[in-house]
């Protein structure tokens, strides 16, 4: 019970974002078909006409409809396989070469350093939508037949955008960690960079890898909110028409920045339409961040149980006291052979 008490945090968030995607995967394939859309006119007993799109949350709809006919609800539950899909995916990418970029950008010599390091430094100041903002908005109005190569080009671009601050950082954590007593002797007696970098820095980065992942798939949520904002979409946009002479830009894919970014317009009118992708996107921050709880927790108990940890020497050499020597028994060998030599009869002739 109380190891299962530690994964906890880690058994929930893992459940909530395995749940949204499978579901999300269920409902394509096996339900989407199945349901009925919502009538455009909606009448009460009498026969009236009460509502028209979009109707607001309710049972029969639980998250509402918006002004095109579509349910909200179900809306979430399809994007949920595109928005944390890229995710994740965006997040293990960054991890991968980052983490690789980093372990040998730790080894490098002080002159590249000075010249390199700088320029590291300012992917930290520049707010990374601004960075791809011009490349999405040139990938925004491309055709159908290069979809897929556009999706590819925009993940790629959300990929490398935060490589060059996780190189760094990886980079920093690796020098500092060169700096161990550990790490001078094994140089002093002639271990190269690379044997150093496979049996020492590998391992100790090993177990922040996991946590580095969950890090930048939440950094990656967030950025994809910020492009929903200017109405840049992952795998470009379709048009919507509502009414004559009146048009909106949508995502091809219900991805949920997307829909907070394309009725931005509405949430004076139908807020419900954006209140329900930015409860998605809460949610699914909390899962991942319960993911993170639960892995720093674990390293912070590894780290204690190795310093708590007792080093028993006393059964290794029985009978010796504090200032013994360990090879106390050859030493008294050497003596006994140093007692037993012949003294010389030859006395020293001193003048």
């Amino acid at each position: 019970m109380i190891k299962i008490k530690k994964y906890l945090p880690i058994i929930i968030g893992s459940f909530i974002i395995l749940g949204l995607i499978t579901f999300s995967f269920i409902y394509t394939y096996f339900i989407k078909d199945t349901i009925k859309p919502a009538p455009a006119l909606l009448y009460n007993a009498e026969g009236k006409l009460v509502d028209t799109y979009g109707y607001p949350p309710s049972w029969k709809y639980l998250l509402g409809v918006d002004r095109f006919g579509r349910d909200v609800f179900w809306m979430i539950i399809d994007g949920a396989k595109y928005t944390l899909s890229i995710a994740i995916v965006v997040g293990l990418m960054r991890v991968i070469f980052g983490g690789l970029l980093g372990t040998f950008f730790g080894f490098m010599n002080q002159r590249l350093l000075k010249i390199i390091e700088p320029i590291l430094n300012a992917f930290r100041f520049v707010p990374a939508v601004i960075i791809i903002f011009p490349f999405f908005e040139k990938l925004n109005d491309v055709s159908e037949a290069v979809k897929e190569k556009t999706i590819a080009i925009q993940i790629s671009l959300l990929i490398i955008i935060s490589i060059p601050v996780l190189m760094n950082s990886i980079g920093e954590e690796v020098r500092d960690f060169l700096k161990n007593d550990f790490i001078t002797s094994s140089k002093v007696i002639g271990a190269r960079n690379g044997w150093i970098r496979r049996k020492h820095v590998i391992p100790y980065l090993r177990s922040r890898i996991l946590l580095l992942f969950v890090q930048q798939t939440i950094q990656t949520l967030f950025l994809l909110t910020q492009l929903g904002v200017f109405k840049l979409f992952i795998g470009g946009v379709k048009v919507l028409y509502l009414d004559l002479g009146v048009d909106r830009p949508m995502s091809q894919a219900n991805e949920w920045s997307a829909m907070i970014g394309a009725n931005y317009i509405e949430l004076s009118i139908d807020s419900w339409v954006i209140i329900a992708p930015s409860i998605a996107f809460i949610v699914s921050i909390f899962a991942f961040n319960l993911i993170k709880l639960g892995i720093e927790r674990l390293i912070e108990n590894q780290t204690v149980q190795k310093k708590k940890q007792p080093i028993n020497n006393e059964g290794l050499y029985n009978g010796l006291n504090d200032f013994d020597f360990v090879n106390k028994e050859k030493l008294n060998e050497v003596s006994r052979i140093v007692d037993n030599e012949p003294k010389s009869s030859r006395q020293l002739v001193t003048r």
